[in-house]
């Protein structure tokens, strides 16, 4: 049987040819290298620490997240580590905590360091190809949002950035404050980048950047012997205290932001977003004046500033100016016309001013802009109310609880509507609803003590109407403290 086919090949040559390419293409098939998402999360979570970086009195300065690279190494961004004086390293969801020993190299330029530690029986991530890496292509990112350890998600590449020669590759995988420096990995559980996010305005979308993983490469071949942490001598920069201050505000340390912030002004006296940014942690704190001062600042700086004109309307509307509120969002939405949330808050200026049909238009346009809002629905089911269309009302409530099934303003508004039509047994559903959602909320117990006495059900209206007396004066809500007062006196005549 050989003799024939191989007479067969020789007269044949061209079957000869087929057969070999076929033979190659079968045996040099690469093998799948894609891993499952569960996988790479538990290979990626096993690899991330939480890192806590303190000055030289025990102070806190910043938390981040990082990745060990070899046994002992672990990557972050730079900014996490500046200006500290020591720190930790714990690995999520365990116990342990490593201390920082050093930094064995840093690359200021790219926000990078490598950080030695003491550890053992850590299986490190490896470093895939940033260069290959393809718009439209799927990573995931690991870290500590917000100091909660351990959050694994999923995005795209959604484009690559050159900055000043500073490559990044932008992704629509969220990056919160307290997930910079942690590892971005490709669908292969291979490590494409390493995390930093650029917060321009807290109020906005924010930019979810990675470090390109070449970068760090290059970083790990000039590792050197680990050098101690800057013991508080060294200068921090202005975007470093912009960034511990943007992390202070959502970990709600708003009293700390505004510190940070006003570090990054003192040493970089132009930076509009250090000054819209502490205008909003200052708004935070309920000081408006304050704020708006910040946000005019940040105008004066940069006229086209929309962000700024969109936080300054919301805090006249704090201080009840409402008109000047409206002027602040007509020039939101002149300078950006699909502002959804520009849209949302006129309308509510509006609706203080009795400008019901106006602030609907306004809420109409929202909700086509941004179909998702459940504010925008119940805003404007509130204004309708306002208007005496109950039914449009109550279809707009409908639509926010389905939207945000928690929102406990909606099911109030909802039940309003409904005793409004004197259903009042479904009112009644939808305010305790309200209430087991919000069970502070003075202004629920008063409307429901309102439709138990339409129901002859005085003894059960008196209780409410007390709590939400009680709670009214406790938050100092004179208006519903008022009217519970009231309606307790009619019932005890």
């Amino acid at each position: 049987m050989k003799h024939h086919i191989d007479e067969l090949f020789w007269k044949n040559p061209q079957i000869a040819i087929i057969v070999f390419l076929l033979f190659c293409t079968i045996n040099t098939a690469p093998a799948q290298t894609t891993m499952p998402a569960e996988d790479i999360a538990e290979k990626a979570l096993a690899a991330t620490v939480y890192l806590e970086m303190k000055d030289t009195n025990g102070k806190t300065l910043g938390i981040g997240s990082g990745f060990f690279v070899k046994p002992n190494l672990i990557a972050t961004n730079y900014h996490v580590i500046e200006g500290a004086a020591k720190g930790t390293a714990k690995l999520v969801g365990k116990f342990t905590r490593y201390n920082i020993e050093g930094v064995t190299s840093t690359d200021k330029t790219n926000d990078l360091a490598l950080l030695k530690v003491t550890a053992y029986g850590i299986k490190p991530l490896s470093l895939g190809d940033s260069d290959k890496v393809r718009i439209g292509e799927t990573v995931y990112v690991a870290g500590n949002p917000k100091g909660l350890e351990g959050t694994f998600s999923d995005g795209i590449i959604s484009s690559r950035r050159d900055k000043l020669t500073k490559e990044r590759l932008q992704m629509t995988a969220p990056i919160s404050p307290g997930s910079s420096g942690g590892p971005v990995l490709s669908k292969k559980g291979e490590v494409i980048g390493v995390s930093v996010a650029v917060h321009r305005a807290l109020d906005a979308q924010n930019l979810n950047f990675a470090i390109p993983s070449k970068y760090l490469k290059k970083l790990l071949d000039q590792s050197k012997l680990a050098k101690p942490l800057s013991e508080g001598k060294q200068s921090i920069s202005a975007e470093t205290y912009f960034l511990w201050g943007n992390a202070k505000s959502h970990l709600g340390d708003h009293a700390g932001a505004i510190k940070d912030y006003t570090a990054a002004i003192r040493l970089k006296p132009n930076s509009v977003d250090a000054y819209n940014n502490r205008g909003n942690a200052k708004y935070e704190l309920g000081q408006h004046f304050a704020a708006i001062s910040d946000y005019d600042t940040a105008i004066r700086l940069k006229p086209d500033y929309v962000n700024a004109y969109y936080n300054r309307g919301n805090a006249k509307v704090e201080l009840g100016q409402y008109l000047a509120a409206i002027s602040d969002f007509d020039d939101a939405i002149r300078f950006k016309p699909d502002y959804a949330d520009a849209y949302n808050n006129r309308g509510n200026a509006k609706g203080k001013l009795e400008q019901h049909f106006a602030a609907i238009s306004d809420y109409d346009i929202a909700i086509r802009l941004q179909p998702d809002d459940a504010y925008a629905y119940n805003n404007r089911g509130f204004v309708k109310n306002k208007l005496g269309q109950y039914l449009a009302a109550i279809s707009d409530f409908d639509d926010a609880i389905r939207l945000q099934p928690d929102l406990a303003e909606a099911y109030n508004n909802r039940g309003i509507a409904k005793a409004e039509l004197e259903q009042y047994f479904a009112a009644i559903s939808d305010y305790d609803t309200a209430i087991r959602l919000q069970p502070d909320d003075a202004y629920a117990y008063y409307n429901r003590g309102t439709a138990k006495y339409q129901l002859g059900r005085t003894l059960a209206a008196k209780q409410d109407f007390r709590t939400a007396l009680r709670l009214a004066t406790e938050a100092g809500n004179v208006a519903t403290k008022t009217a519970a007062e009231k309606a307790l006196r009619i019932l005890n005549e």
